[in-house]
Order: C-alpha cells, then structure tokens, then sequence
C-alpha cells in the first residue's frame, strides 16, 4: 500500500482535478452522455469549490482528489478520484473509512452518489456499509447512517 496525504486543494490544482476527473470518468460519460469538451470545461469551471476539495498526494505526486460538503445532518463525498495507476491499493478505502468515522463521531449520515454503470464502485461502497437508495436515469444514491 502506498503512503498517501489529503491536503486542502489550491487555485493551482484546479486543471489537476479537472484532468483526474477527465482521465477517472470520460468512459462512463461518454456512454451516458457523449463527452463535450466544452461544456465540462464550463461546467468544471462553474463546480469547482477550493473550500470543498482535497488533493491525494501519494509520496508527494498529486494522485487524487476527494470533495466534501457537510452540514448539519450529513458528510456528503461529492466526489473522490483517483488516478488508474493509484485504484486498487485501498487509498480510496482508507479515505471513506476516514469520513465514516468523522461521520460517526459527529453522529451524520454519511451519502454520496455512484453512476449506475460504475459497479466496481458501487462494489466497494457496499462493503463498507452504505446503502443503495432511488437514484435517476444515470446515478445511484447511497448512504450511511453513523447517527444512533
């Protein structure tokens, strides 16, 4: 396993975390959608929130990226990304394992939302507990309670 740091994204990682996206999702959208440059760029550009987001560095190389939102009720995982060649070495893992126990302690739902054609995702949220809910056309909505 790989010795890995989630530090808080800067204006410089913006292109970072649009290229992992890219790299990490392009296939799946393609097949929904039909990839536009030009509106993921927009919309890229639109959706970025620094507050939000982390950056994975693996030995010190940008890897990854996890974006966050919280309120009172629940831990959301926006999104959490990572490079092929970093998947499959129990990083992402690690990470939900570390916001379900955030969520825990702060007695929160933990949610997040897996497009229906990524399974191996899907696959490893529910090992980890979370429950598959309704979703729409493209996306599944999962969750965790960590509230008594």
């Amino acid at each position: 396993m790989y010795k890995f740091l989630v530090r808080q994204a800067t204006i410089e990682d913006a292109d970072f975390f649009y290229d992992v996206k890219k790299i990490v999702l392009k296939s799946y959208i393609d097949e929904i959608w039909g990839w536009d440059e030009d509106f993921q760029l927009q919309f890229h550009k639109e959706n970025f929130h620094l507050n939000n987001t982390n950056i994975i560095t693996v030995n010190g190389i940008p890897a990854g990226t996890v974006e966050i939102s919280e309120n009172e009720q629940r831990i959301f995982i926006c999104s959490l990304y990572l490079l092929p060649e970093y998947q499959n070495q129990k990083i992402g893992t690690t990470i939900i394992e570390k916001y379900i126990s955030e969520a825990s302690k702060k007695q929160k739902t933990i949610e997040l939302e897996v497009l229906k054609l990524n399974v191996n995702a899907q696959r490893l949220y529910k090992s980890l507990g979370f429950t598959l809910t309704e979703g729409d056309d493209t996306k599944y909505f999962m969750y965790k309670a960590c509230n008594p």
